[in-house]
């Protein structure tokens, strides 16, 4: 059998890819940009020649990376990207980087699988019950649509259940150093540095991607950001869990300029989400701040944090007294309408939400705890609803989304699941030693405490790629670990 990597070495591969690249990517923006608009198509085909010249100027050192390494930092990077970017239609459904790089993944790790076993050895996995639950997960939701009232829409979900749960698969089987930890992390970094631009931009110039919901809605509300993100909830909830790595970062960086850097953009996308006015992710941070304060500083940083936010809050009144008033009267006026002390339209919203709890939790009672299949949730409230919601056919609500589709079993396995990643990110935590390993493990044990919250924003999780990624990276980083601790231990002594 030819080697993988020798044959993308090949001159003669790398021009065939670098054409259709070209080809796919000019003809998308040629289709996009309006020709009415030459300023506009200037600047578009501009910027695709800088990505080109980047592309080329990072070449040496690309690779100088493992072939599956890389495939796995594209699919990582474009899994931010999702459908906002460069969407293709294919028949009866769409083409994005992500799906076209998992296509090309797949049937890469399935050859490492029949001929290179000692890259994906099952003996070296530490985390074997994790991935074995997931694997049950997605046998359960097949043998859940012979009892489904929708096949279809079982089937989709299905489909994006196995698309989630393979990239944890592949991060586990494929990062083993620590320094692939590290190139995850820029990547999460840098991208969300990007979305969060994308959306100050949306809400400053009221401009929005195809992608999004805001471009059909009334010109007042064009300020919501939604980034790449179809709604403003999706990419609060994304803020909500990428703020903490973001936060880690600040913490354990030993460069002032680049700590500035990281609360610049802190305070950037909190200013962008209070726009997008997610309850849920307005009490996410909070609760995430609370348990980092509490649980991951020790008394010098705590007493910096109470100083440094005492004059950052103080300049904040002072420098921008109006905007600072209005944001926060904004908030507060999101939290009261939990309280139902909002206004008609948020206390509706807050009525209606509950109203899809308690359909979702008559559906599971009715189904005697097995769920009522695979994505069929939304069937049930279009059919089957006996308390009003007004149209709104999607759960909003994670936790119950897995209780109502997949039924108790699951959905007590993954309770179990998300409380095992937080004492195992937490226990790396307080057992690590370097810079990196407290920079990870802090991050991604925020993330995973906002994400209890920021989870009931969405109107569904289940094809946010930025949920699987934050669990395949928690998982795969607790298997790094522990692969890492057993090779101590076994070390024969000098």
């Amino acid at each position: 059998m030819p080697d993988l990597r020798s044959l993308f070495q090949s001159k003669i591969t790398q021009l065939i890819l670098a054409l259709c690249f070209a080809a796919i990517t000019g003809s998308w923006l040629i289709d996009r940009v309006p020709v009415q608009s030459p300023l506009l198509l200037t600047a578009a085909l501009a910027g695709y020649v800088a990505l080109m010249a980047v592309f080329i100027a990072i070449k040496p050192v690309v690779q100088q990376i493992p072939m599956m390494n890389l495939l796995l930092y594209l699919l990582i990077f474009s899994s931010f990207l999702g459908a906002g970017i460069m969407s293709i239609p294919v028949g009866p459904i769409s083409m994005f980087p992500y799906r076209m790089i998992y296509v090309l993944m797949v049937p890469a790790v399935l050859y490492l699988a029949l001929f290179r076993r000692d890259v994906l050895d099952w003996e070296k996995v530490k985390v074997k019950p994790m991935l074995y639950f997931h694997l049950f997960w997605v046998l359960y939701a097949l043998f859940s649509l012979s009892w489904s009232r929708s096949l279809s829409m079982g089937a989709v979900d299905l489909i994006f259940l196995i698309i989630g749960i393979s990239l944890i698969f592949f991060m586990v089987f494929l990062m083993k150093k620590e320094e692939e930890f590290k190139h995850v992390y820029w990547i999460w970094l840098g991208m969300f540095a990007v979305l969060t631009v994308i959306g100050l931009w949306n809400h400053v110039t009221h401009h929005h991607l195809a992608i999004s919901r805001i471009n059909k809605v009334a010109e007042y509300q064009k300020g919501i950001p939604t980034s790449v993100f179809v709604n403003e909830n999706d990419f609060a909830s994304f803020i909500s869990v990428s703020f903490f790595l973001v936060l880690a970062f600040v913490h354990r960086t030993r460069s002032w300029l680049l700590k500035a850097a990281g609360a610049v953009l802190m305070l950037l996308s909190l200013y962008v989400m209070v726009f997008t006015s997610s309850r849920a992710n307005f009490i996410a941070i909070p609760l995430g701040l609370a348990f980092w304060f509490v649980f991951l500083t020790n008394k010098k940083v705590k007493r910096r944090f109470v100083i440094l936010g005492f004059i950052g809050m103080t300049a904040l009144v002072v420098l921008f007294k109006e905007k600072f008033a209005a944001a926060i009267g904004k908030v507060e006026g999101m939290l009261h309408s939990l309280l139902a002390s909002g206004s008609q339209a948020e206390i509706a919203s807050v009525d209606i939400r509950s109203n899809l709890i308690k359909n979702g939790l008559l559906f599971f009672e009715k189904s005697f705890g097995f769920g009522i299949g695979s994505g069929n949730s939304k069937y049930y409230l279009m059919h089957y609803a006996e308390f009003p919601t007004k149209g709104i056919i999607n759960v909003h609500n994670w936790w119950i989304e897995i209780l109502v589709n997949y039924g108790a079993v699951i959905f007590a396995g993954y309770v179990l699941l998300y409380l095992w990643v937080i004492l195992q990110l937490f226990r790396i935590f307080r057992q690590s030693d370097t810079l990196y390993e407290k920079m990870i493990s802090e991050g991604l044990l925020g993330g995973m405490i906002a994400f209890s919250l920021s989870c009931i924003s969405p109107s569904s999780q289940i094809s946010l790629n930025y949920l699987w990624l934050l669990f395949a990276f928690s998982i795969s980083y607790i298997n790094f670990w522990r692969v890492k601790q057993n090779e101590v231990q076994y070390r024969p002594k000098k």
